[in-house]
């Protein structure tokens, strides 16, 4: 039963947003910390600054320090309060974002997020997964609330490089087949049922037109195809997720992804590329059809996504897969959301059966 509805106070999505960023931040802080790392500044930067310029708006920037912890998120509210800031500006990927929902979530101030690619729903979602000064996942903080503007413009998401896209179609993905296993069994409400459809309907359509995308994306170029993923892999994925709340799920995929957090050396593999193999695991898990989880491999190799556990980082063998299996198995994981029993057992052997099928496609592309 879902009890709350979460969603941004609004969402926009247009071409050249960003240089009207100003009139939108205005009404709700005259003096804007906009958070992000060197690498998105150096690209959005000026568009931000010349904006807020043209409404007078005192803004300063802060460089984001790469993860999304207790420690960054007490750094960045410490400076908000030093500076009197009084509206946050989360600009990049997730993490940046995350950030800046946490602190304003603290300090009970409006945020902003603006992606700067298409790779998660962060810029929707009204949680913020936390980890370590390290990277290893602790657990998904829940804010109570969705930022109270998304500003997202298609010109720079195509801007950014198409692997990034790719792994927001694997992590949107994840919404029909955690979904679909996760509300097996149970009685399902109108929001259910509905976070279903558009969680099906999100699959079709990135199985339809998400290589054409990857490869507009790789030339630069902002098609309306490209509009459409970015609704799915931001907006859809967020709605789907708010409401399914407390039913329609992110299940074992999901908890593969925070699994992995406890190898350093798979920190730089990306959000979405981990999820979409731990839908493969899950769907081993599942006793699903080899022909379903093959055809699902092959569309993974066209959009480049990860096939294996060594694409991701991770050297196969016993010294991995059982820390890993525990990790995933822990109290608390998202895995006994599935609607059976499952052990380290059962996960390592779909783990490594997961990356056995992963390398028979690789050899067959």
């Amino acid at each position: 039963m879902i009890d709350l509805f979460l969603a941004p106070g609004r969402y926009i999505q247009e071409r050249g947003i960003l240089s009207k960023a100003g009139k939108f931040i205005s009404p709700l802080g005259k003096k804007p910390l906009i958070l992000s790392d060197k690498l998105v500044w150096s690209k959005v930067g000026n568009i931000l600054l010349d904006s807020l310029k043209e409404t007078n708006l005192r803004s300063r920037f802060e460089e984001f320090k790469g993860e999304c912890c207790r420690e960054e998120i007490e750094r960045v509210m410490a400076l908000i309060k030093k500076e009197e800031i009084d509206v946050i500006v989360g600009c990049g990927g997730g993490k940046a974002l995350d950030t800046a929902k946490a602190a304003s979530f603290y300090l009970n101030l409006p945020v902003i997020t603006a992606p700067t690619s298409a790779a998660t729903c962060s810029a929707w979602s009204s949680i913020a997964p936390l980890y370590t000064k390290e990277g290893v996942y602790l657990e998904s903080l829940n804010l109570q609330k969705s930022p109270n503007l998304a500003l997202v413009d298609p010109e720079i998401i195509a801007q950014a490089p198409a692997r990034l896209l790719s792994a927001g179609m694997g992590d949107a993905l994840a919404k029909w087949y955690e979904g679909r296993v996760s509300t097996q069994g149970i009685k399902k409400g109108l929001f259910t049922e509905v976070a279903l459809d558009l969680s099906k309907k999100s699959y079709h359509l990135i199985k339809s037109t998400g290589v054409k995308v990857k490869r507009d994306v790789e030339k630069k170029k902002c098609s309306s195809e490209l509009d459409q993923i970015i609704q799915i892999n931001i907006l859809l994925t967020g709605l789907i997720g708010a409401l399914g709340k407390g039913r329609c799920r992110s299940s074992a995929a999901h908890a593969f992804n925070y699994g992995m957090s406890i190898f350093k050396e798979t920190h730089g593999s990306l959000h979405g590329e981990k999820v979409a193999f731990g839908i493969i695991m899950m769907l081993i898990l599942e006793k699903r059809d080899e022909e379903e989880i093959d055809e699902l491999l092959r569309f993974y190799s066209s959009l480049d996504l990860p096939l294996t556990l060594e694409r991701l980082g991770l050297i196969e063998n016993e010294k991995t897969l059982a820390p890993l299996a525990k990790e995933i198995c822990k109290k608390g994981s998202h895995i006994y959301r599935l609607p059976f029993s499952v052990n380290e057992e059962m996960v390592y052997e779909a783990l490594s059966k997961a990356s056995a099928r992963g390398k028979k496609i690789e050899e067959e592309s």
